[in-house]
């Protein structure tokens, strides 16, 4: 929990962390501040339904400034606009995620999906929607993602791979994906089972055996003709951080592993003995007491189809990787900022692992990192990781 003075609109911190999370979208132009904090002075007090209210009455009238300008030929100003509607209306339905039939929560949900679609079409950026064979216990479907590549020069170049976290989707992964293109790499932002499309549309929830659909999403990606299957990095932010190792260490075309927080063993964060037989039923007469709580708890039963939260923190225990850790060998490096609430995780993992090339590294608030995945300090991010990958990857690998 962060301290009430570190707040930046609001005193909940759930809200004030997922206001943050749109401004540092500025950086990469999926927010313009003055229209976020207009929007956030609007909620005041915040609910759940006054949050989406306003953000979705804000990614309307963006969405609609947007098509205007493109009507009139202003490509420029209709690129822009699309790509903050669809940050907008990923923000709107963040807080109805506990009920994935929730018309709202689709609604925005497709909205987000096609004006970031519509600023695909107007960007320079060499940007294809995928979807990925996935065969799995059920059937077969396909996993959505979209690849990134800074021209079209047909090059095969080094390529990260970023899974989503609990909540994102590849369309809002566009935050990683800046800082990797304008240093010559490819990005493919991937949903999962659990995760975006998966989730809401064919209802496919987590598993914790990650490496079944990384390995399929690894075999088109490392076929790709503009993918260099040698130079292929693992991104894993946020349950990534998860996501991620397991996935390397089950295989070894993985040349680099970046981790922001590490989470090798997600069952840790539910304490044992007497505390543990009385969290379940703890945690769950909260969610009767507090809608923010009941949202949390509710919102990670949905994405991985568990009725209770004793049912829930059965499922968590099986999220481990430690067993299989030391199979990683390839070059290594984890980032675990200043009061981020999921860390800690970091220094198990390094020491499991046997990649003689791997590295902690626990930047200060000072630094300007600070919370979950660096919080508002995404370029002093960039620089860690992006210098190191730049290093491990060979400087040629990565033209400027």
């Amino acid at each position: 929990m962060r301290a009430l003075a570190s707040h930046t609109l609001f005193s909940n911190d759930d809200f004030d962390g997922n206001f943050d999370r749109t401004l540092y979208g500025a950086y990469y132009g999926t927010a313009d501040l003055g229209e976020a904090f207009a929007t956030g002075r609007a909620i005041g007090k915040p609910t759940a339904g006054s949050w989406h209210q306003h953000w979705r009455e804000r990614a309307d009238q963006v969405r609609a400034d947007a098509e205007a300008s493109r009507a009139a030929g202003h490509r420029i100003s209709a690129r822009d606009a699309y790509l903050r509607a669809s940050e907008y209306y990923r923000q709107s339905y963040f807080f109805l995620r506990h009920d994935i039939t929730d018309t709202r929560l689709l609604a925005a949900f497709e909205a987000h999906r096609e004006t970031f679609a519509s600023f695909a079409e107007l960007t320079d950026v060499h940007a294809q929607k995928v979807a990925i064979p996935y065969r799995h216990d059920l059937g077969e479907t396909s996993i959505h993602g979209w690849l990134f590549a800074a021209d079209d020069s047909q090059t095969p170049r080094p390529t990260l791979i970023s899974p989503c976290g609990y909540d994102s989707t590849a369309e809002s992964g566009w935050f990683t994906v800046v800082g990797a293109l304008e240093r010559g790499y490819n990005v493919l932002s991937v949903e999962g089972p659990g995760q975006g499309a998966s989730l809401y549309y064919d209802k496919i929830p987590f598993r914790p055996d990650a490496e079944v659909p990384y390995g399929q999403i690894m075999d088109w990606v490392s076929a790709h003709d503009l993918v260099d299957p040698t130079r292929i990095a693992m991104m894993g932010r946020s349950f990534a951080g998860y996501l991620g190792p397991r996935a390397v260490a089950a295989d070894n075309r993985y040349a680099a592993l970046v981790c922001d927080p590490a989470q090798p063993d997600m069952g840790t964060k539910i304490p044992g003995g007497i505390a543990g037989k009385i969290a379940a039923p703890a945690m769950t007469a909260a969610t009767h007491l507090s809608a923010d709580k009941a949202e949390f708890f509710g919102a990670r039963m949905a994405a991985h189809h568990c009725s209770t939260i004793a049912e829930y923190f059965d499922e968590l225990k099986t999220y481990t990787m430690l067993g299989i850790a030391s199979q990683i060998t390839c070059p290594t490096l984890l980032v675990e900022s200043e009061g981020d609430p999921v860390g800690g995780g970091g220094a198990t993992l390094i020491g499991a692992i046997s990649s003689t090339t791997k590295e902690l590294v626990n930047p200060p608030a000072s630094s300007g990192l600070s919370g979950h995945c660096g919080g508002l300090g995404q370029k002093v991010w960039e620089r860690i990781v992006f210098d190191w990958l730049d290093t491990v990857l060979t400087p040629a690998a990565t033209p400027h």
